[in-house]
């Protein structure tokens, strides 16, 4: 049985779903966790692909991911951390793995187009019976303008939202292409690496949190 189970859904593609289940994927199986990808996006398997070539490349640690089609399974896994990347364009599939997981990751772009249906999204998951504690949103490919930033805070207020943004890089990119995930970019990148680090730190104080306020 999964002792965690962590979803990255979106309502549309190109958010960073994937992109944010790497980095969770990663930094758990660095601390000895057994992991897990679930990719739901029977399609296009992005996931899965990640994986292989992260295989291919003896990438380390080594991270299993798999093509899913059924949501009640994640929690029968035989794994400590099961990360869920879900398919872009199923609502109920969407909601059956929130309502089994113990977070619930949305990323979103800073675009209205973006920012919109994410948090359509989550307010439709709480109409449906989701903790909206449950739920953190992930500013993805973001760019250097505070205004924007802020702006995108505050359109999501009513929702936690992650103090730690994913700025818009071709570097993290090509680490992706590689099998690596944001916190695996070059060295020589400089704060990259670093700053991907901390938005996943943040994720885990999170669900440590949410843990210690429900023991």
């Amino acid at each position: 049985m999964a002792d965690l189970v962590i979803a990255c859904l979106s309502q549309k593609g190109g958010v960073g779903k994937s992109t944010l289940a790497r980095l969770i994927a990663r930094t758990y199986a660095i601390s000895g966790w057994t992991v897990k990808i679930c990719d739901f996006n029977t399609t296009q398997l992005t996931s899965q692909k990640w994986a292989r070539v992260r295989d291919e490349l003896s990438v380390k640690p080594s991270i299993v991911a798999e093509a899913f089609i059924s949501p009640s399974r994640l929690r029968r896994e035989d794994f400590n951390l099961v990360v869920a990347d879900g398919r872009p364009d199923s609502d109920q599939s969407s909601l059956d793995i929130a309502r089994v997981s113990d977070l619930i990751i949305l990323p979103t772009g800073l675009a209205l187009d973006d920012l919109e249906p994410q948090l359509g999204f989550a307010k439709e998951l709480v109409d449906k019976g989701i903790d909206a504690q449950r739920i953190l949103f992930v500013l993805n490919k973001t760019d250097d303008s505070a205004v924007a930033l802020s702006e995108a805070r505050d359109y999501l207020s009513d929702f936690a939202v992650a103090q730690q943004d994913i700025v818009a890089r071709n570097s993290y990119q090509r680490a992706q292409n590689h099998g690596k995930a944001l916190s695996e970019v070059a060295d020589h990148v400089g704060k990259l690496a670093e700053r991907a680090d901390l938005l996943a730190a943040e994720i885990v104080a999170h669900i440590n949190d949410m843990e210690a306020h429900a023991a």
